[in-house]
């Protein structure tokens, strides 16, 4: 697999872990109402952990292949989350 692959694998995990943080926040606050404490705490929790996972295993996997591998994968993830930031607010959306 080639290095620049990684890229694109971090972008795509980069673009899901801000769309996971996003159904986060949708699911914490619904038609105006706050959910209770435990529920919301749990939703938070569990998002966290899926997106620590999705990172953990793409970087680990990536530095198996190489170390430049892993370096493209971690610059995928960054350059994926900013570029969905800025363009959620672009578009007004955050």
């Amino acid at each position: 697999m080639s290095d620049w692959l990684w890229l694109l694998a971090g972008l795509l995990v980069g673009g899901l872990n801000v769309a996971l943080v996003a159904g986060t926040v949708s699911r914490l606050q619904r038609n105006g109402n706050v959910r209770p404490l435990l529920a919301a705490l749990f939703t938070t929790l569990r998002g966290f952990v899926l997106r620590l996972l999705l990172s953990m295993l793409v970087l680990v996997v990536a530095l198996w292949h190489s170390a430049a591998a892993g370096l493209f994968a971690f610059a995928g993830i960054w350059l994926g989350r900013w570029t969905v930031l800025l363009w959620a607010n672009a578009k007004g959306k955050v």
